[in-house]
């Protein structure tokens, strides 16, 4: 009797196996479509809930991402948090947070808005916009556990994606390799991303040729196919208004053709509602709403899930999950594509040693600081099982062109337009050995040629400098708080000195400085024999945990600086100076708050330009610009800004003069508040900043006030 019971029970066993081999295998299709493919996640969730299996995946773009996390194992609910948790404005920069950059490099920011490499003397333009480091570090976090599947059939359902060659033109399916490095690929829009390097192809975004791969599916061995589609569809001169729409109709109407085929063979086709949003509309409000809106489209198409649901009622759902990396050993680290950087030196930074178990976020960090430092387009790892709980980690890199220019402009009140060349040159013959050459023309002429020893890692702790100056300067002078015309100040000068790091955030310089300045009246000969030499030594520090110089949310900037000019030296007069400045600024949600405090004295021989406060309202609402002078001078400013939008912003500020004494006499002001409120509007060229303020005419005598306008665009330099 037990014996014959044992035989039903295996005779069901394989009754049942054989029924579900030869269960129709259901293939899901997720078509590219940028921010749109938020809405596909709906349709995952769907499954889900039905527990209806998945058998095969294909996907282009970003809904290659989302389908690769299917893959995966990840859940529709999983990868819905996995969505909201991602800030995904950040991830599409590519230059590092503003306080994981080294010293030398942070210093830099908020500068240029052009950026090239130098071959030879020929500026090198990018091939995108975005090289897409920082997205190929958040894919590889979601799937750095499971890299050691190189083979996309072997994951808990088989996956596709698909890119096009721009060398061949012909489409490209891929099905092995990196899986993080694949959906790269995927997912470049031309002119947006740069193109991926695979083999001896040029990749971009799949969607160009096929942005609704069915076939690709049909190939794997899907019988029957869910093909959902975001993407947009063939749009009216009207609503084609800026780049980016001109980019994604661009892409539908090529692969148009071959979509309308694809939507024929796929046997259930679902549609979200979302031509409206603009495919690079990255908010979390327009995530959200895409929630709804592919929420919508599973709810009208409920009888597909359903008939679905009968058809796989045998089968079992697949993506039950993967067994992840169980920190394998580091059997050898590879490192490939380096040119101008030795093996020894990036593999310094990986922060792993072969024998060692693998620790991947040890890994995705020491990928971010090595990546830090400028000298890569691209870089990311690969990992390839080599024998039992062993791997092999591969370093991919492409470097940049050590030699940079650089470009920004800036337009104020007073000096009007002001551009700014840089060029930087990193040494072949001295590794670390910077060489820098900064001009300003336009609005200010300004000069400054250094020559400074970070080391190629920029984090030498004592590093020598010299700087030599050429600087012709617009002033505006006030004699006891009443305007005296436009004058001139000439410079040239020489400073060396070193300089002391600590980490990336305390910088102190101690130098010896020679300078020949003349201030002389804007219609004076510039020939004019009044030139006045200070010479002596200075030494400044600097604390700077700001996030971002162009709009900070959070962080410190502390500075000071003493100068010691003396006839001992060489100068023609004596004087000290003392200078102090400290900015804190914290945000909570959309509010965020600045307090900044200001203070310098000078004893003896003061040059005058050392006592102007050249910025107007940018420094101190309600002055014009240079209005604010002293030889001593102390202020504060509050201000409060408010977040409208993501690129528009509110302020209230209410600057303090605490005291200040005249360079011309002995009489002072004090207490003085000055009331402003202001516009910051974001821009592909920097802030532009609008600022209406009341102020004093003369801050000596405080009696009639005034209002004051400002306008501000571009770069800081």
């Amino acid at each position: 009797m037990f014996f014959c019971k044992k035989k039903w029970i295996c005779l069901f066993f394989l009754f049942t196996l054989t029924h579900a081999e030869n269960a129709p295998k259901i293939g899901l299709v997720l078509s590219g479509g940028g921010s749109k493919g938020f809405a596909h996640i709906a349709t995952l969730k769907a499954l889900d809930s039905l527990n209806i299996p998945i058998d095969y995946i294909a996907g282009t773009s970003f809904g290659a991402i989302v389908g690769a996390m299917y893959a995966l194992g990840y859940s529709g609910k999983q990868i819905e948090k996995m969505a909201l948790a991602t800030d995904w404005y950040e991830v599409q920069n590519d230059e590092p947070k503003r306080k994981f950059l080294p010293y030398f490099r942070k210093k830099d920011t908020g500068k240029y808005q052009l950026n090239f490499g130098l071959k030879g003397v020929k500026p090198v333009t990018p091939t995108g916009l975005i090289y897409g480091q920082k997205i190929i570090l958040d894919l590889s976090k979601w799937t750095r556990e499971y890299e050691q599947v190189y083979n996309f059939d072997k994951l808990p359902i088989p996956f596709r994606c698909n890119a096009f060659d721009i060398i061949s033109g012909k489409e490209v399916i891929i099905k092995e390799g990196s899986l993080s490095h694949a959906l790269r690929a995927s997912l470049s829009i031309p002119t947006i991303f740069a193109p991926v390097e695979w083999g001896d192809s040029l990749l971009v975004d799949g969607g160009v040729i096929n942005n609704l791969p069915v076939d690709i599916v049909k190939d794997m061995g899907a019988d029957i196919v869910l093909a959902v589609d975001v993407a947009a569809t063939s749009q009216n001169k009207s609503r084609l208004n800026n780049i980016y729409d001109i980019i994604d109709q661009t892409i539908s109407v090529h692969g148009y053709e071959k979509k309308v085929h694809s939507i024929k063979q796929a046997d259930y086709y679902i549609r979200p509602e979302v031509s409206e949003i603009n495919f690079t509309n990255y908010e979390i409000s327009t995530i959200r709403y895409l929630f709804e809106k592919g929420e919508e489209a599973v709810t009208a198409n409920w009888n597909v899930f359903e008939k679905l649901k009968d058809i796989t009622s045998s089968s079992e759902q697949k993506n039950m999950g993967l067994e992840p990396l169980k920190k394998p050993i580091v059997n050898q680290i590879i490192v490939k594509g380096n040119k101008s950087l030795s093996k020894k030196f990036i593999r310094s930074f990986i922060g792993i040693e072969e024998s060692m178990p693998l620790n991947p976020e040890v890994l995705d960090n020491s990928i971010a600081e090595l990546y830090s430092l400028g000298y890569f387009r691209i870089l990311y790892y690969e990992i390839h099982s080599s024998s039992d709980n062993k791997v092999d980690v591969v370093i991919n890199v492409q470097e940049i062109q050590l030699r940079k220019f650089n470009l920004g402009i800036r337009w104020d009140n007073y000096h009007d337009l002001v551009a700014v060349a840089n060029v930087q040159l990193n040494s072949s013959l001295f590794p670390g050995l910077r060489i820098e050459d900064q001009i300003q023309f336009a609005g200010i002429q300004k000069n400054v040629f250094s020559i400074f020893y970070p080391s190629r890692k920029l984090n030498f702790p004592v590093y020598p400098f010299i700087k030599i100056t050429h600087l012709k300067y617009p002033y505006k002078l006030y004699d006891r708080g009443k305007s005296k015309g436009r004058y001139t100040l000439r410079t040239s000068g020489i400073n060396i000195g070193f300089g002391l790091l600590l980490q990336n955030y305390w910088n102190t310089e101690f130098e010896y400085f020679y300078r020949e300045d003349s201030f002389l009246e804007e219609d004076d000969d510039p020939d004019k024999n009044d030139i006045n030499a200070n010479a002596g030594i200075s030494l400044s520090a600097q604390l700077d945990l700001l996030d971002d110089i162009l709009l900070p949310w959070n962080g410190i900037l502390l500075k000071g600086k003493y100068k010691n000019s003396s006839v001992d030296w060489g100068a023609a007069n004596n004087y000290h100076f003392y200078q102090g400045s400290g900015e804190i600024y914290f945000t909570q949600k959309r509010n965020t708050y600045r307090f900044m405090g200001y203070y310098h004295q000078g004893l003896n021989d003061l040059p005058l330009q050392l006592t102007i406060i050249p910025d107007g309202s940018q420094t101190f609402v309600g002055l014009n610009e240079f209005q604010l002078q002293g030889n001593t001078l102390s202020f504060s400013r509050f201000e409060y800004r408010y977040k409208h939008k993501k690129d528009i912003f509110a302020h209230l500020i209410l600057s303090w003069l605490i005291t200040a004494k005249s360079y011309y006499s002995n009489i002072s002001a004090e207490n003085i508040l000055c009331p402003g409120v202001g516009v910051t509007l974001l821009s592909p060229l920097g802030p532009l900043e609008f600022i209406w303020s009341r102020g004093p005419e003369n801050i000596y005598t405080n009696e009639i006030w005034k209002n004051v306008f400002h306008f501000s665009a571009g770069y800081k330099f």
